[in-house]
């Protein structure tokens, strides 16, 4: 299976955002891309072709043409991990290995595949693991996504160790949502991340309010190397 996973150091950093402009970007070098979204949770439904507004969004980057329940297998209608949502909803918790046959069914009908988790990597799926673990099943390489503000460098770190604690294969990260004009910890915080993890910062994407799968994909066209990416 050749892709990667895109994990965030929260929620709300752009992990969809980055992993639609990688979509949108591999697609205009001639790269057959599919794209998933295995777990998704949300207050409301987004549509009534996609319930999870992340999956719409990959969707049209990727051109997709599969059923929703293809690339969002498990979706549940409460904005929580889906450990606890699925308790709250008294659902089943997503099932890891159904979830990874979808993908790998996936995988076969594409070149490229860009996976998009939920949250972090320790999200709880279901009463004992969590999403690093599904990471490990699937066996792709990581793109980390986070923020260049105070705060970034323990959350980014602490991810960085989770992926070491599980054993994952970490590409890189992007930095999203720099501001048009950075302060100073801003604009060092992409050197210092490299310096002090020793882990490529992929990306920098600057700011906007209503960021799109092409602005992003052109900002990750002028600063990555999509062989890199390709080469796993």
């Amino acid at each position: 299976m050749r892709g990667i996973f895109v994990t965030g150091t929260d929620t709300d950093v752009g992990k969809t955002a980055v992993a639609a402009g990688l979509a949108w970007a591999l697609r205009r070098r001639g790269v057959d891309v599919g794209i998933m979204k295995p777990f998704a949770t949300s207050n409301q439904i987004f549509s009534k072709r996609y319930r999870s507004r992340d999956t719409a969004l990959l969707s049209r980057a990727a051109h997709a043409t599969e059923s929703d329940n293809q690339l969002n297998p498990y979706f549940y209608k409460i904005a929580a991990s889906p450990a606890m949502a699925s308790q709250i909803k008294k659902k089943p918790a997503p099932d890891l290995d159904e979830a990874l046959d979808l993908l790998k069914t996936l995988a076969n009908h594409h070149e490229f595949v860009i996976v998009e988790g939920i949250g972090g990597l320790m999200v709880p799926l279901d009463g004992k693991r969590v999403v690093a673990e599904f990471v490990k099943k699937a066996d792709l390489p990581l793109v980390i996504v986070t923020k260049p503000f105070v705060g970034t460098l323990n959350h980014t770190i602490l991810t960085i160790l989770a992926c070491n604690t599980f054993g994952l294969r970490l590409k890189g990260i992007v930095i999203n949502m720099m501001p048009r004009r950075p302060g100073i910890v801003e604009r060092r915080t992409p050197l210092f991340l490299e310096q002090f993890t020793g882990v490529p910062v992929l990306a920098t994407i600057p700011h906007s309010r209503r960021p799109d799968h092409v602005a992003v994909g052109k900002a990750i066209e002028k600063t990555t190397d999509l062989n890199l990416l390709l080469s796993v």
